[in-house]
């Protein structure tokens, strides 16, 4: 009958209409519905690209500098005669004119504003340098002699007019506290250089003394020193060297070249005995000893 086929029609849809109600309010599935389940961990982000960082700046390392080194050839050796200065064709009124073991005395043209003492010590040596006028002062022999301590050694470096550039109490700086004396002292370019010699034999001290010193004045601080029994009596700064010696009686005898910058010995020429005056003068070092004179050509090797 029309109407049962209507009844069961609309039986259908309601069916329907309910499975499609309960689709609707049913959760929704984890997954897709076109994927299989996995159960592996998601894959990590990526970052995202970024510039690279920049390479640091390398900085390229100090050069090192390295040593001149000097070469002594001998021109010609003679036996002294007298004090050896005449055959050299120089006067006893030298800037480098020793007296006994060190050099001492001013030159005529000394201003009167470097004092002859000052605080109870002798001047015992002064030079005109391009910074003013050095002056070495010591204690007096007549309190000295005798002791086996150091004496007072003080370097001033006078202005125009006698201002005190700095003064500098050398005693302080000396390596130990006895058995020593400064028997030479150059002042050259801002820098001082003088030797804590031994005041008698070396072996009285230990063979613990004539070191080579180099000091800032402006400072008062010690730069290098050189090892022992390496420089007494007269020292001459030349070129990139100092030029120094070691000798008394019965040891050895040398002639030493030092390196400026770092107190390195360059060079160690025998001598037969202990040297009281050096110059350079036309690219000639000219050496006298208790009983020689020599001559070399100084060069750079």
């Amino acid at each position: 009958m029309p109407s049962d086929r209507f009844a069961q029609a609309v039986r259908r849809l309601g069916s329907a209409a309910a499975l499609i109600a309960a689709a609707a309010c049913a959760p929704a599935s984890p997954f897709p519905s076109a994927d299989p389940p996995n159960d592996a961990p998601p894959a990590p982000t990526q970052p995202a690209a970024s510039a690279p960082a920049p390479t640091p700046a390398v900085e390229s390392p100090a050069p090192v500098r390295q040593a001149r080194r000097p070469v002594l050839r001998l021109i010609r050796r003679e036996a002294k005669r007298g004090t050896g200065f005449e055959q050299l064709g120089l006067a006893h009124a030298t800037p480098n004119r020793p007296g006994l073991r060190l050099r001492v005395g001013a030159p005529e043209t000394m201003p009167l504003y470097v004092p002859p003492r000052l605080d109870g010590l002798d001047l015992i040596l002064s030079d005109t340098t391009v910074d003013g006028w050095l002056g070495l002062y010591r204690t007096p022999l007549a309190e000295w002699a005798g002791m086996h301590a150091n004496g007072r050694f003080r370097a001033i470096l006078f202005g125009p007019g006698g201002a005190r550039r700095w003064d500098v109490d050398l005693g302080r700086l000396l390596s130990r506290p006895d058995r020593l004396e400064i028997q030479d002292i150059r002042y050259a370019d801002g820098r001082l250089y003088f030797n804590e010699a031994c005041q008698s034999y070396s072996a009285e001290a230990g063979g613990r003394c004539s070191s080579l010193v180099r000091a800032d004045p402006a400072t008062a601080k010690v730069e290098w020193r050189t090892g022992p029994l390496v420089s007494n009596n007269v020292i001459l700064v030349h070129g990139p060297w100092v030029i120094a010696g070691y000798g008394f009686t019965r040891e050895p005898d040398a002639l030493h070249i030092v390196d400026r910058e770092t107190g390195a010995v360059l060079l160690r020429q025998p001598l037969d005995s202990a040297h009281s005056y050096l110059e350079v003068r036309d690219g000639r070092l000219y050496v006298i000893t208790y009983g020689s004179v020599y001559e070399y050509a100084l060069t750079e090797g």
